[in-house]
């Protein structure tokens, strides 16, 4: 399932925001321009609030390719942002010294040699993660319920996965999931949750972590379904509508005791 972002501003209200969040965002994307920190602030926080409150769980994206004062980007990060994107390899650089946990997005196709990151953001890939969504640009309608929303030119996401470090254990959790029946597998561990949804299976991939501060990172990867763990697993699906009665979910968020709940 690809993914949509959408660009936001600090002047939404939060009807605005509200209405994009229970329309189906995974990610918002936002710049910060003139140091204008107490809109931005409120901003992210509403986005924050209001994913909490639609049990939404949204990726905050910064974009620093304008960035002329580095203080915008340590604002963003140390107020919640969850990726940084920009087409400039010092900002990706900066940004990563500033937060270890900071997911990379480099805009373009030219991207240096030797620079890290996790996503490409550009047009024309066979199969994107995302596609950005603005209120500019763009030729084609998208679907009512997005409105207004146009796909952004140059705004697809690929994130670059390499090979998980066990491909046994994924092995193994689809082909149990396939005899099973189930129609999701859970996985508490991102890198895990990624890897799944490199392979593109047709289970739902339903990332539930522990930590709740890297739930909202994981929205925007394809088929991910992030989840606000409370004590039970199977209540927080319930309550998400993830899965159906009668449907079968592989829970393999402690992976050396693996099991199938039936809703």
């Amino acid at each position: 399932m690809q993914k949509y972002i959408a660009v936001v501003n600090p002047r939404m209200d939060d009807d605005e925001i509200s209405h994009l969040i229970g329309k189906g965002i995974a990610g918002a994307l936002f710049e910060i321009s003139h140091q204008n920190y107490p809109l931005a602030a409120k901003m992210i926080r509403q986005i924050k609030e209001l994913s909490r409150k639609h049990n939404r769980p949204v990726s905050i994206i910064q974009d620093v390719s304008e960035m002329t004062d580095p203080l915008d980007l340590q604002f963003g990060l140390r107020s919640g942002a969850h990726w940084v994107a920009s087409d400039n390899a010092e900002h990706l650089k900066m940004a990563k010294g500033l937060n270890k946990l900071a997911g990379l997005i480099f805009k373009g196709r030219n991207m240096p040699k030797g620079l890290r990151v996790d996503s490409v953001m550009a047009d024309g890939f066979l199969d994107p993660d995302a596609q950005v969504l603005g209120r500019q640009g763009g030729q084609t309608r998208l679907p009512r319920r997005f409105d207004d929303y146009y796909p952004m030119h140059g705004g697809q996401v690929k994130h670059l996965i390499s090979e998980h470090q066990n491909q046994a254990i994924l092995d193994s959790l689809i082909h149990i999931a396939g005899h099973a029946g189930a129609a999701a597998i859970a996985v508490s561990d991102l890198d895990m949750a990624k890897a799944l949804s490199f392979r593109r299976p047709s289970k739902k991939i339903i990332f539930a972590p522990k930590d709740q501060a890297l739930v909202a990172k994981g929205s925007i990867y394809w088929g991910v379904h992030p989840v606000y763990v409370g004590n039970n697993l199977v209540s927080s699906l319930k309550n998400m509508e993830l899965v159906k009665k009668g449907q079968r979910v592989l829970d393999a968020t402690d992976v050396k005791h693996v099991m199938i709940h039936l809703i």
